[in-house]
């Protein structure tokens, strides 16, 4: 598995079958999820966010990820979310 994340392939596993899901708690504390879409690794269980622009994978999503951890843009068209390129990791709604 390549340490470069290519958005087709999960970033964890190396899995390429996904299926599109619902996390409540993380639209419920990331706009930028409850706004957009994700997919869950089939193989692994790692969610990722859907670039709204070419439909591949974005970037991991998870509560405990880093910034660094986090794609700035698409890996496969380079569109930016400036929601996503904004998030510093912790930066989760607060009611």
């Amino acid at each position: 598995m390549s340490d470069i994340f290519d958005g087709k392939h999960c970033s964890e596993c190396g899995g390429d079958s996904f299926s599109i899901t619902k996390d409540d708690w993380l639209s419920r504390t990331f706009k930028f999820v409850e706004d957009g879409q994700l997919k869950m690794c089939s193989k692994c269980g790692a969610k990722f966010l859907v670039c709204e622009q070419c439909g591949n994978l974005y970037t991991r999503i998870h509560p405990a990820l880093e910034t660094w951890e986090v794609s700035l843009s698409c890996p496969v068209c380079n569109t930016v979310n400036p929601e996503v390129k904004a998030w510093d990791g912790t930066s989760a709604r607060h009611f």
